[in-house]
C-alpha cells in the first residue's frame, strides 16, 4: 500500500477557507502592521488567543444575581493574508463549549493522542473567584496551543466551525476594502491625478452563501485604482506635459526633441502593452516608422490631437489591465469559494449520516421505551386487576366478620352480666384486702423500729467486720500462691518423671542392643552361632565399652537436679499462710523424687553389671571351648562336645 506524503504548513493541501494553516501567535498583537513568528509570503494564516473573559448573566434572570452568571471566553482569531496584513476576528465560547469541543476531536480522531482539556472543578464555584477564572483562561490558551499545533486537528472542520474561520475570512476582507477605499479617497490622491478625468466603473460584487445566511461584498473603485496605475506606468507622459508646460519660451529644437522622445517611449510602451486596437497599431507603427528613419515637425493642432488620442488609449490600456485583474482574483475567490463549500458539502454529507443515524438510533430508543411503556402498563393493569381480587376477598371477609361480631355481641350482653357480678364479688374481697393492709402497716411501723436498732448495731460492727475480712483476704492470697507454686511443682516433677521414664527407656533399649547371643539351642544343647571365637571375643569386648558408656550416662543421670521451684520458696510461701507441706501432702515430693531416681539408676547399674558378668562368664566359656577344641583337633577324639558340656565338666 503506497502511503500518502506527510503535511506541512502551507504545501496548499488546506480544505479551510483560502488554504490557511494555523501558526503560533505573534509575541504582540498591533493590528494589521503585527509580525508574525513565521513568513508571509508561504499563504494565508491563522491564529488563536484567549486574551479575556466576560461574565453575563443568564437570560430570565435579573442583573444583579451574580451566583446565576455565565462566564464567556473571549477568543481572537487572528487571519494574515499572503501581503502580510493581519486581521482579527472575536467569538465568544463558554467553558462547556470548549469540552464539547475536545470530546468531538477525541471522537473523530480515536488514534491520536490528543491532549485533556483543563479540569472542570466539580466542588468549587469558579464564575465567583476571578483568579480561578484567569487561570482556566490560561490553561484554555495553553490546551487550544497544544491542541491546534497537530495539523489534521487544525485543518479540521470542527476547529473551522468553533473558530468561525468562515466569519474571520468576511472580516478580513471588509477591513481591506474599507482601508482600501480610505487610502483611494485621500487627499494627496485627488490632488495628484485632479488633471486626469475619473472613469467610474460598475462595483464588483461576490457574494457567497457558505451555510451561515451571511454574505459579505468584496467591492473596488476601477476609476481610481487605473488612474494610480497609470501614474505609475506612464512616468515619461507627466514629465513630458511638466516640460512643455515649462519650457514654453525655449527655442523649437529642444521642443520637438522632447516631443519626438515622449512619443517613441509612449508607443513602445503601448505596443509591448498589446492592449489596444488594429487601426490605432497600425497608425502609431507608421508614426513611429516615420519618426524614426526622420525627424518630422508637426503642427500644433495635430500634436494635441496626437496627445489626446495616445492618453485615451493610455487609459484603455490600463482599465483593460485593471478588468483583467479583478477577474483574476474573482476567479481566484471563486475557485478558493468553490473548494471550500465542496468540503464544507462534505461535512455536512457526513454530518447528515450522523444525524441520520442518531435519529434512527433515537427513534429505535423511542420505540422500546413506548414498547417498555406498554407492557409497563399491561403489568400495572395485571397488578390493578390482582389487587381488585384481593379488595373483593377482603370486602367478602370483612361482612363475614361483621356477622360474626354481630352474633359474638349477642353472646357478650350474656358474659357481660355474669362479668358484673364477678365485679362485685372482687370489690368485696378488695375491701377486705384494704382492712387486711392496713393492719399489715400497723404491724410494720412497729418492726421498722427493731429494724432502726439491728442497723445501728450492724453498723457498729461494720468496722471489725472489715478488718476480720481484710485479714481473711491476705491470708487467701497467700493459700492462692502456695497452692499456685505447689501446682507448678507437680507439674515439674511429673515433666521430670516423665523425662526419666523416657531416659531409663532408652537406656534400656541401648543395654538390649548391647547383648551379645553367641548360642543356640538345639536338641538341648548349646552351639556356637559364630565360626570364629575371636570373633565372639571381639564381640564381647565391644558389648562391655558400650556397657561401660551406659553406666556412666546412668550415674549422670542419678546427678541431675530435681524440680525448678526451690523448697525454701515453697516453704516461705507455705509458712506465711500458716500451712505447711507436710501437712498439704502427708511426705515431701522432693525427697521422694529423689528416691525414685536413685532407686531406678541402681536398678539399671545392676543390670548392666549383670549383662557385664554374663559377658565375662561367655568370654571364659569360649576361651575353654577354644582351648577344648585345640586339644580335640591334637587326640581326634570321635565325639564333638557342647559348649555346655565342656562347661559343666570344667
Amino acid at each position: 500500500m503506497q502511503r500518502s506524503p506527510p503535511k506541512h504548513r502551507h504545501d496548499g493541501t488546506s480544505p479551510l477557507p483560502l488554504g490557511m494553516d494555523w501558526s503560533p501567535p505573534p509575541k504582540r498583537w498591533e493590528g494589521r502592521n503585527t509580525i508574525w513568528p513565521h513568513n508571509h509570503q508561504t499563504g494565508w494564516s491563522y491564529c488563536v488567543m484567549i486574551p479575556s473573559w466576560i461574565v453575563q448573566a443568564d437570560p430570565g434572570v435579573s442583573n444583579d444575581t451574580f451566583l446565576k452568571s455565565v462566564v464567556f471566553y473571549r477568543i481572537h482569531v487572528g487571519i494574515q493574508s499572503s501581503e502580510g496584513v493581519s486581521s482579527s476576528h472575536g467569538v465568544l465560547k463558554r467553558f462547556s463549549d470548549f469540552l464539547n469541543l475536545y470530546a468531538s476531536v477525541k471522537k473523530t480522531f480515536p488514534k491520536k493522542d490528543i491532549p485533556a482539556a483543563p479540569p472542570k472543578h466539580a466542588l468549587l464555584r469558579i464564575n465567583s473567584n476571578r483568579q480561578l477564572l484567569e487561570e482556566r483562561r490560561r490553561g484554555l490558551e495553553e490546551w487550544m496551543g497544544r491542541l491546534l499545533s497537530d495539523i489534521d486537528v487544525s485543518r479540521s472542520a470542527l476547529v473551522a466551525a468553533f473558530l468561525e474561520l468562515e466569519a474571520a475570512v468576511r472580516s478580513s476582507f471588509q477591513e481591506w476594502n474599507q482601508s482600501t477605499s480610505d487610502v483611494i479617497a485621500g487627499p494627496s490622491s485627488s490632488g495628484m491625478f485632479a488633471d486626469f478625468p475619473r472613469l467610474d466603473s460598475t462595483s464588483q460584487s461576490v457574494v457567497s452563501d457558505l451555510g451561515s445566511d451571511i454574505a459579505f461584498d468584496e467591492s473596488t473603485d476601477t476609476g481610481d485604482s487605473n488612474i494610480i496605475q497609470s501614474s505609475k506606468q506612464s512616468p515619461i507622459i507627466t514629465h513630458v506635459r511638466k516640460a512643455s508646460s515649462e519650457s514654453v519660451g525655449s527655442d523649437a529644437s529642444s521642443l520637438r526633441g522632447s516631443e519626438a522622445a515622449s512619443v517613441t517611449g509612449f508607443i513602445s510602451n503601448s505596443i509591448l502593452d498589446g492592449s489596444h486596437d488594429n487601426d490605432v497599431s497600425s497608425f502609431m507603427d507608421t508614426s513611429c516608422e516615420t519618426l524614426n528613419d526622420a525627424q518630422v515637425i508637426l503642427p500644433m493642432d495635430q500634436k494635441n490631437k496626437l496627445f489626446r488620442l495616445l492618453l485615451t488609449l493610455q487609459r484603455r490600456v490600463v482599465t483593460g489591465k485593471t478588468d483583467m485583474e479583478d477577474l483574476i482574483a474573482r476567479l481566484n475567490q471563486e475557485t478558493a469559494v468553490k473548494e471550500y463549500l465542496n468540503t464544507k458539502v462534505k461535512d455536512l454529507e457526513v454530518e447528515l449520516e450522523v444525524t441520520k443515524q442518531k435519529s434512527k438510533e433515537t427513534l429505535e430508543q423511542a420505540i422500546m421505551l413506548e414498547r417498555e411503556r406498554v407492557t409497563q402498563m399491561q403489568w400495572d393493569m395485571d397488578e390493578l386487576r390482582r389487587k381488585c381480587s384481593e379488595m373483593e376477598s377482603k370486602l367478602k371477609f370483612e361482612q363475614n366478620e361483621k356477622t360474626r361480631v354481630e352474633s359474638e355481641n349477642t353472646s357478650a350482653s350474656g358474659e357481660k352480666e355474669l362479668l358484673v357480678q364477678e365485679l362485685e364479688a372482687k370489690n368485696e374481697e378488695l375491701d377486705s384486702v384494704k382492712r387486711h393492709l392496713e393492719e399489715v402497716e400497723k404491724k410494720s411501723k412497729s418492726d421498722i423500729k427493731v429494724l432502726v436498732k439491728e442497723v445501728k448495731n450492724l453498723r457498729s460492727s461494720q468496722t471489725e467486720l472489715k478488718k476480720i475480712a481484710n485479714r481473711y483476704s491476705e491470708e487467701k492470697t497467700e493459700l492462692q500462691r502456695a497452692l499456685q507454686i505447689e501446682r507448678q511443682r507437680w507439674k515439674d516433677t511429673s515433666l521430670s518423671q516423665k523425662k526419666l521414664l523416657h531416659e531409663c527407656k532408652i537406656l534400656r533399649d541401648r543395654l538390649q542392643e548391647c547383648g551379645v547371643n553367641l548360642f543356640s539351642e538345639e536338641d538341648d544343647k548349646l552351639i556356637i552361632e559364630n565360626s570364629s571365637v575371636g570373633d565372639a571375643l571381639d564381640l564381647l569386648a565391644t558389648s562391655d565399652n558400650r556397657i561401660g558408656l551406659l553406666l556412666a550416662e546412668a550415674q549422670l543421670l542419678a546427678r541431675e537436679d530435681g524440680p525448678t521451684i526451690s523448697d525454701t520458696d515453697y516453704n516461705s510461701s507455705t509458712k506465711s499462710a500458716g500451712l505447711n507441706t507436710a501437712s498439704m501432702n502427708g511426705t515431701n515430693a522432693n525427697i521422694s523424687e529423689e528416691e525414685i531416681r536413685k532407686a531406678v539408676t541402681d536398678l539399671f547399674i545392676d543390670n548392666a553389671q549383670l549383662r557385664k558378668e554374663l559377658n565375662s562368664i561367655t568370654r571364659y566359656a569360649l576361651r575353654l571351648v577354644a582351648k577344648s577344641s585345640d586339644r580335640e583337633e591334637i587326640e581326634e577324639a570321635p565325639q564333638r562336645k557342647t559348649v555346655l558340656n565342656r562347661f559343666l565338666s570344667s
